[in-house]
């Protein structure tokens, strides 16, 4: 009998459960003074890890992913509804998808370039308690077209990563069991895909070979987005003369911003109803911040704290009683 409850014990510490909080502020650069926007705010969340699952919650937001069904749930709490998809569904998409931005950019002569690289510097040091190693990744991105010049944004991130954290051997041991489910962490990464741009999924590998030099998780993380060899002065009062041209190079910073809009969870929008209205002149938004490195668009800083191996109530993974099912805006607009 004591053998018997060993066992049990020991299978319950194997799937013990796991989470943690994350903060994200942003602290400055062009995005937090553009036109209508507002001051960035402390975003916060939890990411929770239970069994074959896992979730992020937001204040107005979930998204939890289960591995067992191959299923993505989305929970908006505002609008008091959901959405969901199975991998298989979220695969396909993400192949037409590709295709779709393939033949888009062959169209309008464009030519965009991004490249990956990752250095794990060997530097250790104290992150809010926790003993902390360095991982630097960069992406560097570049569009140009027939018409235009080149424009190039470049991103940063500046990770600290510890494997000193409550719990973390818990985290360890569910990446282990989602290897073996076929699941979203064994599919191709959606970000080698974007676009089909040669040498990202060589990048992306690159990358994940730094991760494992220096194990953990990020404690902290700054990210700096520049736009290199730019540098404006928005709202100099001289009828623009400073700021060069629209490009491929703002084409491209939208996108980018674009695709960290769910990071960031939808800083400097305001609702609709604060919008002004068409015949109102905007006001004139500050001066962009400019440095060595050309024109800052954003930077931020991410810390995670309150790690913590409690137990967690399955109610955070489901969707709550009265919310509706829609069907996900990524497949409305492709059926237009």
């Amino acid at each position: 009998m004591k053998i018997v409850m060993a066992g049990v014990a020991l299978a319950g510490a194997l799937l013990a459960d796991f989470r943690y909080d994350q903060t994200t502020r942003i602290t400055k650069g062009m995005v937090t003074k553009m036109a209508f926007g507002k001051k960035p705010e402390l975003e916060t969340s939890t990411s929770y890890f239970k069994g074959d699952r896992m979730a992020v919650v937001s204040k107005t937001s979930k998204t939890v992913i289960d591995f067992d069904k191959q299923l993505f749930l989305a929970v908006e709490d505002e609008k008091k509804q959901y959405w969901q998809m199975t991998f298989a569904e979220m695969q396909q998409m993400m192949a037409d998808l590709e295709a779709e931005m393939k033949e888009a950019t062959q169209s309008k002569d464009v030519n965009v370039a991004m490249k990956f690289s990752a250095k794990a510097t060997g530097v250790e040091k104290d992150v809010n308690g926790f003993l902390a190693r360095q991982v630097i990744f960069t992406i560097d991105s570049e569009a140009s077209d027939s018409k235009q010049p080149a424009g190039m944004m470049k991103m940063v991130n500046d990770c600290w990563q510890s494997e000193k954290v409550t719990g973390y051997s818990e985290y360890v041991r569910f990446l282990e069991r989602m290897k073996d489910k076929g699941s979203w962490l064994g599919m191709r990464n959606p970000m080698a895909r974007m676009g089909g741009q040669p040498g990202m999924a060589e990048g992306m590998r690159k990358m994940a070979e730094e991760m494992a030099k220096t194990p953990g998780i990020a404690v902290l993380t700054i990210t700096r987005m520049t736009m290199p060899g730019m540098n404006i002065s928005m709202g100099s009062g001289n009828g623009g003369q400073d700021a060069p041209a629209p490009s491929v190079g703002s084409a491209l910073g939208g996108a980018l911003g674009g695709a960290l809009g769910g990071r960031l969870g939808g800083f400097g929008r305001k609702k609709k109803e604060e919008a002004p209205k068409p015949a109102e002149a905007p006001p004139a938004p500050a001066a962009a911040e400019n440095s060595g490195e050309g024109m800052l668009f954003m930077e931020s800083f991410t810390e995670a704290s309150n790690f913590s191996t409690a137990a967690i109530d399955d109610s955070v993974f489901t969707v709550p009683a009265g919310y509706k099912q829609v069907e996900p805006d990524m497949l409305k607009k492709r059926k237009r």
